[in-house]
């Protein structure tokens, strides 16, 4: 049995839906601008990848009233999804036979906020009923499974950056375990309200914005000139179905989740990673190997591509330890830098856009990679997009603090 792709939804800073993502990423568009959400302007870094999603005007006002805005991105977008892939839960697969399975770090603090305020200034009789339901990380979960009226296996993965990636292997373990016919699979995150912010300010995850330098140029993978991640927000969420039951409804498969490996590092308390690659290497490794291929037959690398220079580099150090010589001719990009780190759908992010690159034939390039930093070896796709024949097999990097790390191989 395999597991395939047959739906994507997406609501990002380049705006609705997978077309426009894959188009900004393709052409390398800066998307990452100066914060208008709130006042920024005492925080470390004041640019982040903003979505001009409008909740009211696409959900119920109800409903927007009670939920937090990453709930809205996540409903919207697997709406998108459904409707991409053309299945309607009720009708081709039945509620007890769908999953949902979500990635996210932050909750919806933005929701949290302003109820806290409430508190503070007017007393708890002040505060929202629904502050309990609203925050907390699976909220996204529940209201897609109500909104969609899902009835089964359905789960929200919190393992920092890499939350996201352990939703997509858990939507295929759920499917090849004959646990479910279809699963929702994705991230959401939105960060942008003053206290998330703040969040991922004391992370040390986030880059400093620096005078010499325009918001959108902030965020630099691999780099000479990287210092730490630039955020946004946004949900990403794929229908995954097996191959045999997307076929006989006649679906349109859009790829395959072909392997996966899962590692820890284990190595430090507070350090992000382990520093010589080998463990998430073996992650690498691991998904290649269950997918049946060698780094040979590997196309193309969307990296984790972090931008925080110990990750970077290790990053580099796990693709040669992985696949040896073959490391440094395989093509590895890092396209949120154009967007931003969407933290818990960053995976579902580049799974989206690795599909597209293979069906077309092209890997979109880093942005603000000007001058790569010492020690890395790798063959960096920068500047503008790379044709790439035979681009059969894909690999998604994701990592978190804690050394939690993800990797998905992806098939045309």
């Amino acid at each position: 049995m395999s597991v395939v792709i047959t739906g994507i939804g997406a609501v990002t800073p380049a705006g609705i839906g997978i077309d426009p993502f894959w188009e900004r990423a393709r052409e390398g568009t800066p998307l990452v601008g100066a914060i208008d959400r709130f006042d920024a302007s005492e925080y470390a870094c004041d640019a982040a990848g903003q979505s001009g999603f409008d909740a009211r005007a696409e959900l119920p006002s109800r409903f927007v009233k009670r939920t937090d805005r990453f709930t809205h991105l996540s409903v919207h977008a697997v709406r998108q999804a459904l409707a991409d892939a053309r299945v309607t839960v009720g009708d081709q697969v039945t509620p007890e036979r769908t999953g949902v399975m979500v990635g996210n770090v932050l909750g919806g603090w933005e929701f949290a906020e302003r109820e806290l305020r409430h508190l503070w200034t007017d007393g708890p009789r002040a505060v929202s009923p629904y502050q309990a339901t609203a925050w907390f990380p699976a909220a996204p979960q529940g209201n897609i499974c109500i909104d969609q009226g899902i009835k089964g296996p359905a789960r929200t993965y919190v393992a920092d950056r890499a939350g996201g990636a352990y939703a997509l292997i858990g939507a295929a373990e759920s499917l090849l375990r004959d646990r479910a016919d279809v699963v929702i699979a994705g991230g959401v995150e939105a960060p942008l309200s003053p206290y998330g912010w703040l969040c991922m300010e004391t992370s040390g995850l986030g880059a400093k914005s620096r005078a010499s330098l325009a918001p959108h140029e902030l965020y630099r993978p691999f780099d000479a000139g990287h210092g730490g991640s630039v955020f946004g927000e946004g949900a990403v969420f794929l229908v995954m179905e097996r191959r045999e039951h997307a076929e006989r409804r006649g679906a349109t498969i859009l790829g395959g989740l072909a392997g996966w490996g899962v590692t820890t590092d284990g190595y430090m308390p507070y350090y992000t990673v382990e520093p010589t690659g080998q463990v998430l290497g073996r992650a690498m490794r691991t998904a290649t190997e269950r997918a049946g291929i060698t780094g040979a037959d590997l196309g193309a690398v969307f990296a984790h591509g972090s931008g925080i220079p110990f990750e970077d580099v290790t990053e580099g150090y796990a693709l040669h330890e992985a696949f040896g010589a073959r490391s440094s001719q395989l093509p590895v990009t890092a396209p949120k830098s154009g967007f931003g780190h969407l933290l818990g759908a960053a995976a579902p992010a580049d799974t989206a856009l690795a599909l597209r690159a293979m069906r077309e034939g092209v890997v979109p390039p880093t942005v603000n990679l000007d001058r790569r930093a010492p020690g890395i070896d790798l063959d960096l796709v920068a500047g503008e997009a790379r044709p790439v024949s035979g681009l059969e097999h894909t690999l998604v990097v994701s990592r978190g603090l804690g050394g939690v790390n993800a990797c998905l191989l992806l098939r045309r």
